[in-house]
């Protein structure tokens, strides 16, 4: 079955989209009593296929105790990855069948060590494992007893899903051990691995400190780049991040390309410096404020959501008598969690001095113009959500 799954992307081929794919990597399928299936992670992309694909990714997701996880997206960085010519198939597993490390931790490590083996033997030449959480301990796990991997992307990795409840008893250093033991003994490709600031649910909180994480990957002599404490991105979905993706993602890609040379030892993806408060496009346009009428929405808006004190940045960029194009953007929050997204809007309407954004999936926004034009009260409100209200003052 395995070995089918590549066969497949060799013949689906550089031309073919999901929708001529077979029912065998079909996207959203459920377990049907299996412990492991695969499946393309991008259905609105092509496959490329072994002859012309970068490399392959195989992607293995996290856990959340008994519930499952096989339907959980996948990191912006990851379709990144896609876009420029590497093939991503998931590496799905049954939750029914997920036990604790010692138990089911082996027998993960060791399938993704045969998929990799088929995919070599189907003709794809760099193999790269990622994973998020428990999926980054066993990518880490498997490339510590295989040199034939090519690249690992292990974010915040973990062997458990109670490490977040475990500190101060012995399975909070037993998880801690796991991790040093498989970051120390990498043998195969490039190595990426990001243990975040502040993450909860991570048993090597220390391992980062103190610059055990860089000691422990130097030694294996390895090529590598580590993210440790000094992220400016907390908590354990920080590999999730736009910012991430955005920040970094030229350079960690650009790392583990087979077709750029690296060195052995570390390899500095840096932050932008200053950080931007915000993710914006790169065609951005911020006219300036009329004073009357539809012009006197124009330009930027800025402020925080009550409910977690994310900026917050509204931008007008044209605007007629009834209609607006906007660009709607939020920080990453007073504790650096938060993703920082955007979103461009062009069908916002104008109703007398308010704007209203239909934000999608039930939500709106709408920001009603104080009497002066220097300030306007917005109101969020969602499906299932509370309503939020604060104000927005025009900025520069």
């Amino acid at each position: 079955m395995r070995l089918a799954l590549f066969i497949l992307l060799a013949i689906v081929g550089a031309s073919s989209s999901v929708s001529a794919q077979t029912a065998s990597l079909a996207c959203n399928q459920k377990p049907g009593g299996r412990a492991y299936w695969a499946e393309y992670a991008y259905c609105d992309l092509p496959v490329n296929g072994p002859a012309r694909a970068q490399g392959l990714v195989l992607w293995s997701h996290g856990v959340y105790g008994d519930r499952d996880q096989y339907n959980a997206p996948l990191p912006p960085i990851v379709r990144a990855m896609a876009v420029r010519g590497w093939d991503v198939v998931r590496i799905n597993r049954n939750n029914l069948h997920e036990r604790g490390w010692s138990t089911s931790g082996p027998r993960h490590r060791d399938d993704a060590l045969e998929r990799v083996k088929a995919a070599k033997a189907q003709g794809y030449r760099h193999v790269i494992l990622a994973g998020q959480s428990y999926g980054a301990a066993i990518s880490l796990e498997a490339n510590a007893r295989s040199s034939a991997i090519d690249g690992v992307l292990a974010l915040a990795p973990t062997h458990g899903s109670d490490a977040g409840q475990a500190e101060g008893r012995e399975i909070y250093r037993n998880l801690e051990r796991y991790l040093l033991e498989a970051v120390s003994a990498q043998k195969g490709g490039r190595v990426v691995v990001l243990v975040p600031p502040s993450d909860l649910n991570q048993p090597g909180r220390t391992v980062a400190a103190g610059g055990r994480l860089k000691a422990s990957l130097a030694a294996t002599g390895r090529p590598y780049v580590a993210f440790d404490e000094t992220l400016p991105i907390r908590g354990h979905l920080a590999g999730y991040a736009s910012q991430f993706a955005a920040w970094f993602g030229d350079c960690v890609i650009g790392f583990l390309d087979p077709a750029q040379p690296v060195v052995a030892g570390e390899t500095v993806c840096r932050a932008p410096s200053p950080l931007p408060r915000f993710l914006l496009p790169a065609d951005l346009q911020r006219p300036t404020p009329g004073t009357d009428g539809s012009a006197s929405w124009l330009g930027a808006w800025e402020g925080t959501i009550t409910q977690h004190r994310a900026e917050l940045l509204v931008v007008v960029e044209a605007s007629t008598t009834e209609a607006a194009t906007v660009v709607y953007a939020t920080g990453a929050g007073p504790k650096q969690d938060l993703d920082m997204g955007y979103s461009r809007y062009t069908n916002a309407r104008l109703v007398n001095r308010s704007l209203v954004i239909d934000l999608g999936r039930g939500s709106r926004f709408v920001m009603t113009l104080s009497a002066d034009g220097r300030s306007a009260a917005y109101q969020y409100s969602g499906a299932g959500s509370e309503t939020m209200t604060g104000t927005l003052l025009r900025a520069r």
